[in-house]
Parts: C-alpha cells; structure tokens; sequence
C-alpha cells in the first residue's frame, strides 16, 4: 500500500498541495499528533504462535522525510496511540490485533502491552523497537476493547457482546488503568458493569456501559498513584443510542463541573444491531460535581414525525442519527432531521424550541 499524506495552502488563490508517501505493508489504524501521522502497519503471520510482524511509520506534517520502527502486534484503533510532550509515542498494542478495519477491532487479540518508544528512535525502519520498551498488561478478554490516554493514564477495559449475544447481558470484565510514564504497576477496578465507553471528563475518566437492561454511567478519579471509582450512576432500561466516539461529549464549566451528553435508546432492542436502525434516540445530560453524576434530563425525537427519505438527504444509518451539540452556554441535539435546543435551569435541562428540517414528502426505497 502507499500511504499518502498530503498538505494543502487553503489560503492561496489557486490551492497548492505537497505529498509525502511511504510504501508499506496494508495499514488498518492511523493516529494523528499535533505535528505528524502515525501509520501502524502489519505483516499478517498464519502461524498463530507468533505475534504480528508490524513496522509503525511517522510522517511529518512539516514535509520532512518519513521514518519507521519495526515493533510486534496491532494496535486496537486509532485511541490506542499517544505523543506525548516527553517526546514518547505510547501505543496499546496487542498480538494478534486485526485493526480497526470492519468489525475487526472486536475480535479476539491475544496478550496485550504498552509499547513506549522515544520519537528519535523512528530511522529507516532496520531498527527494532527492543524488548524493554514493551510492559506487559493484562488481557481485557475476548469480548470489543475500548480503549483512551487520558492525562497521565492509560484506561481500558472491555464489554460482553449484549447486542451479539443477550446471555451476557449481566456478565461484566474488569477495569485496567496504568499511568504509562511512570512504571507503577497496571491496577484492576472492579465497575461493575462492562466498558463500552471510556471518555475524558477533564483529567479525570466516565466509563459508560450496560449491565443487564440498564445503561451505567461510572466517574473515575485519575490521581496522581491511583485510579479510584467514584460515583455510579444508572439509567433504567436503556442502551447506548451512539457508539462511535462523535456521539459522546463533555463540555467542561470548570475544572469540578461540567454537563455529559450521550444518546441513548430504550434497552428493548440492545441485544440486536437493529437498535441502531429502528429506534428513535434521546441525548441524556447528566450533571458532573466533583464527579458525582446526577441526571439533568433528555431531548428527545418526535417519534411521530419521523420520515423515511431512503437515505437521499440524512438516514438512521452505520453512522447514527443523534449526537449532543455545545455552542458557547447554548446545548443542542441533534435527533435525525429535528434539531433541538435545550435550556439550562439550575440541575435540569428543558427544551426550549426545535426546528424540524426533514423533506415534505417521503421518497419511496427502491429494493
């Protein structure tokens, strides 16, 4: 494959473009810093024994050369990665990691490690990030791994597969957390339910995520030795509505406060995928203080008025149809074709008005 990256003068009257490119094995995870694109790519062995053969190359977005390390394994998606202002890339990596290409980043992955390397050991790709510079973890288990740097932190964890399989509703996997800089030893934090999200709320972490019809939502503090539960709170009868990271936000109101939003469905359809295509979603705003969660209350569709264009201007679709939306002290969200704008009244939120921008007549599916 030819990996391409390419930078463009948007402020020129005629737009000019400069490419820099890399020939590699197939890449299924890249990861974007605030001065290069990392692009993980990976020799795929038949010999189950053997972890992957992968080489990581760093592009600059500056137009200087590209380098490469050879490392072992996959990461699991794009948030396994992090530069970090010590000059470190932080990499989750696993052994037989597939990617994040289609459904592939929920399979199996065998042993798990932080891979940490400095940035001047990236060359013309003949060296091999060493054996030290891997520090072995904890397998989450076979069930989709989430996984996200925040601050001094590496958290992850994992989620049974409620929408694949309803008996492991009630079953949940544990919690890790380990500061990657610091060489203290990875810690297990036993939620309570499984982890279908990790999101940073400030410095410190929200794990989202179902036990058996509920939808859990649990604060953890990320100090400065340790990573400690704090406050759990549970949302009757329902699942996610978004699981792609676009559908999660925080908007920060000071370093101790701040609102959550997230869409969410009715758990009546949470062991089926078709949850995402035949529901109406709702976003829930929960309040943060000094991370006790607290609920501020919802947005919701207008079931009743949903119109089924066939896709031609907006659908219910792989990509979801609600996310949460903060302009400034204004709070939205976005449901299919309405748009709702939220009021803030001391610890609820209330709609305020809506603007329905759906298609006046309906246009028929052709299958």
């Amino acid at each position: 494959a030819l990996h391409t990256v390419s930078i463009c003068d948007l402020g020129r009257a005629e737009m000019q473009c400069q490419s820099s490119a890399v020939l590699g094995p197939q890449g299924r995870v890249f990861y974007v810093s605030a001065d290069s694109v990392f692009v993980w790519t990976t020799h795929y062995d038949r010999d189950p024994r053997r972890p992957y053969r992968s080489a990581v190359f760093r592009i600059p977005l500056d137009g200087a050369a590209p380098s490469a390390l050879r490392t072992s394994g996959s990461p699991i998606d794009q948030l396994s990665f992090l530069q970090d202002a010590q000059g470190f890339l932080n990499v989750l990596v696993s052994a037989h990691g597939d990617g994040e290409g289609m459904w592939r980043a929920e399979s199996k992955r065998g042993d798990m490690a932080l891979l940490r390397v400095r940035l001047r050991d990236f060359g013309d790709g003949s060296a091999a990030a060493p054996a030290s510079a891997y520090t072995p973890l904890l397998n989450a288990g076979d069930s989709e791994v989430q996984n996200r740097f925040i601050g001094d932190w590496l958290v992850y964890g994992s989620a049974p597969y409620r929408w694949r399989d309803p008996t492991t509703a009630g079953a949940h996997p544990m919690l890790y957390a380990i500061r990657y800089a610091s060489g203290m030893p990875l810690q297990q934090i036993d939620i309570g339910h499984g982890a279908e999200r990790i999101e940073a709320m400030g410095r410190d972490a929200v794990i989202v995520g179902g036990a058996d019809k509920d939808l859990h939502f649990t604060s953890l503090q990320l100090g400065p030795r340790t990573a400690t539960k704090r406050s759990v709170f549970v949302q009757r009868d329902a699942a996610q509505g978004e699981s792609r990271t676009h559908g999660f936000f925080y908007r920060a109101e000071n370093e101790r406060q701040g609102i959550v939003g997230l869409p969410i469905v009715g758990a009546a359809r949470s062991n089926g995928m078709q949850r995402y295509l035949d529901q109406t979603a709702s976003v829930l705003y929960l309040r943060n203080r000094d991370l006790k969660l607290g609920r501020m209350g919802q947005l919701d569709a207008r079931a009743e008025r949903a119109v089924d264009d066939g896709c031609k201007a907006s659908c219910v679709d792989w990509y979801g149809d609600a996310r949460p939306i903060f302009i400034g002290e204004r709070v939205f969200a976005l449901l299919g074709y309405e748009l709702v704008e939220g009021r803030v009244d001391g610890e609820r939120i209330r709609e305020r008005r809506r603007a329905d921008f759906a298609p006046k007549r309906a246009v028929p599916i052709a299958h």
